[in-house]
């Protein structure tokens, strides 16, 4: 007896599969899949996820109804197939006159797969892109509005200042503030007055999100309840309630716009489960990042369950099926990679959601990227506390005072605090305990300093980035007693003090600006720099990539080259570090194949070199 499918009668989001009891493994071995005990028959979701792993799991087997043959063909046709052909196309001369040629094509595949991942390398226009679809959703007759983008808190003015440039006509509204005054201004949009029409785009951040919506389900995960919601605790405010509807489940979204998407790539967080919260059913789902993957393959499970639930509705049955896995040491679980047997099945699920273009092929004017390391020898006072946390988890201060590492994160933390200063404790003012502050001396800073006033860097620009802020507190200081003008883009530095240092640097009134990865690894152009100082990276491979970005995109074409000087502490933890982000360039080098983009355009192009000489030789014949 054949595996049968199709199309639930009384549920069309369901396939139902009947067979014999000797495939149940194999079934179960599809995501989605649940057993329904009454009709005895098993269900999956209706999804293009779905018919590819039924076929692959089935092969000969298997016996497709009419009605989900119809709908997998309707399927192929009007999303597959064109998904595919503008997921690599570089050039579409069709679309907006003040668009890139790549940019076009990235409007016209978000409008096609409806729910996409837009991964783009930084600096490519990832939000003009984004805008540009609402817009061409609209032209084409359909209605993109409201819309929600959600967005890190330094980035809402920015995408408000998008929506001017690249939509102007279109009605935005910024949520600011307190949780109280945040909720009065949502009044505009659910109760607007008399004569006022409603914003047509709401802005907020990811931290504020999860105030004003549900929290969405994710397995056995329970849900803090008020007394109305079925909970017993009475000091259950409806606010913290995580199923009590907010203002953005009151409004229908028909587009969400996720900007920096890896912010929720974990399922169980309450900022990720807000997000699906406060989608709704919205039909265009926009993921906008340049950095996918954090870690490995599993990060990317949790932005495509946002995109289309029904092709992804299970992370465990998803990471059983498609990746390689190993128990570690400490009983973790160490991800290898895509298994080599799925590959074709897993590409062909996520390409059809997913669209990346390299700078390196689109932009190809931009400067080239040359990369530096500068080697830093600690004086003896940070290499005498550097030695004894490495030794002993202790470290004794120049005051008579110790630090103490209660475990091996935190004496991570100190080593990496060590190898870039000296410290020193503070009290705390909120706390009144004691705390860590990095101090002076600092090799490093010596090193930075000795190289600026050598004049190594000529008449450059310069931006110098860290993970820590006291660390460039410290260097600024510094630089404010040699008289060297700066900027700073920190934490602390509030937004329009943070945008007036952006304005003098780019308009080279100063010629250098430190930035924290945090504060101005997202959303911030810095390309009047030709010099990136990296005094500080971080482990992540995301934050590492897009402060790297801040220098090197649309604009940078200005100089002739981009410099990006690492200042690395010999014998200390910031070697490993490097290696640990060599390493997760790997995992993420795997899903996003840039390097197969860069071979077939070279192979394009030597191809294209070929037909060009044959064609001269062929011309030189003929005379």
């Amino acid at each position: 007896m054949p595996v049968k499918v199709e199309i639930d009668v009384d549920d069309k989001t369901r396939i139902n599969i009947k067979s014999e009891l000797r495939f149940k493994d194999l079934i179960t071995s599809i995501p989605g899949t649940r057993f329904d005990r009454k009709n005895n028959v098993w269900h999956l979701p209706v999804s293009w996820s779905a018919c590819l792993a039924l076929s692959n799991t089935f092969g000969a087997s298997i016996e497709v109804g009419p009605e989900l043959q119809a709908w997998s063909d309707n399927e192929h046709q009007n999303r597959i197939v064109p998904s595919y052909e503008y997921r690599t196309l570089t050039d579409l001369a069709e679309g907006d006159d003040d668009l890139y040629p790549h940019q076009r094509a990235g409007v016209k595949f978000l409008t096609t797969a409806r729910q996409a991942l837009l991964a783009d390398q930084p600096g490519l226009g990832k939000s003009a892109q984004a805008i540009r679809a609402m817009d061409e959703v609209a032209r084409s007759g359909g209605n993109p509005y409201p819309a929600l983008v959600v967005c890190p808190n330094t980035l809402k003015t920015n995408w408000k200042r998008e929506f001017e440039k690249w939509s102007p006509d279109t009605r935005v509204l910024v949520i600011n503030g307190t949780s109280t005054q945040r909720r009065k201004q949502f009044e505009a949009v659910l109760n607007p007055l008399p004569g006022e029409e409603a914003p047509q785009v709401v802005i907020i951040n990811w931290e504020s999100l999860r105030s004003h919506t549900r929290l969405g389900f994710y397995g056995g995960i329970a849900f803090v309840r008020c007394v109305e919601h079925g909970g017993t605790d009475e000091n259950i405010s409806p606010a913290r309630c995580e199923v009590h509807p907010g203002e953005l489940n009151q409004i229908e979204f028909s587009t969400v716009i996720a900007d920096e998407i890896h912010r929720s790539k974990d399922p169980k967080s309450k900022q990720t489960r807000a997000l699906w919260g406060a989608t709704g059913d919205a039909e265009y789902r926009f993921a906008l990042t340049g950095t996918p993957l954090a870690n490995n393959v599993l990060d990317l499970w949790s932005i495509l369950h946002w995109l289309a639930p029904l092709e992804w509705p299970t992370k465990s049955r998803w990471m059983d099926r498609m990746v390689n896995s190993m128990e570690n040491q400490y009983g973790g679980i160490h991800i290898i990679g895509v298994r080599p047997e799925m590959q074709e099945e897993f590409f062909a699920t996520v390409n059809p959601r997913i669209r990346r273009m390299l700078k390196a092929i689109v932009l190809p004017w931009l400067p080239e990227v040359v990369t530096e390391i500068r080697t830093v020898e600690m004086g003896a006072k940070q290499k005498k506390a550097y030695n004894q946390m490495r030794d002993n988890f202790i470290a004794e201060l120049d005051g008579g005072e110790f630090i103490v590492a209660s475990s091996s994160l935190t004496k991570t933390t100190r080593l990496i605090q060590f190898a870039s200063a000296s410290a020193e404790l503070v009290e705390d003012p909120a706390t009144g305990e004691p705390k860590v502050r990095l101090s002076e001396p600092s090799a490093t800073l010596d090193a930075v300093m000795t190289d600026l006033q050598s004049g190594d860097f000529g008449d450059d620009s310069i931006a110098i980035s860290s993970v820590s802020s006291q660390l460039l507190n410290l260097l600024s200081a510094r630089l404010n007693k040699a008289n060297i003008e700066h900027g700073m883009i920190t934490g602390d530095i509030t937004p329009d003090m943070r945008q007036a240092h952006i304005d003098s640097f780019q308009a080279e009134r100063t010629k250098v600006i430190l930035f924290t990865v945090q504060a101005g690894g997202v959303g911030v152009t810095l390309t009047a720099a030709r010099r990136l100082l990296r005094i500080q990276r971080p482990w992540s491979l995301v934050d590492d990539t897009q402060a790297n970005d801040r220098v090197h995109r649309i604009g940078s074409e200005i100089h002739d080259s981009i410099i990006i000087t690492d200042y690395v502490v010999s014998d200390t933890v910031q070697a490993r570090v490097q290696e640990v982000l060599d390493e997760k360039g790997e995992s993420f080098e795997e899903v996003v194949q840039d390097k197969e983009q860069l071979k077939a355009m070279l192979k394009q192009e030597a191809g294209s070199k070929k037909v060009t000489a044959v064609n001269k030789r062929k011309a030189g014949d003929a005379k």
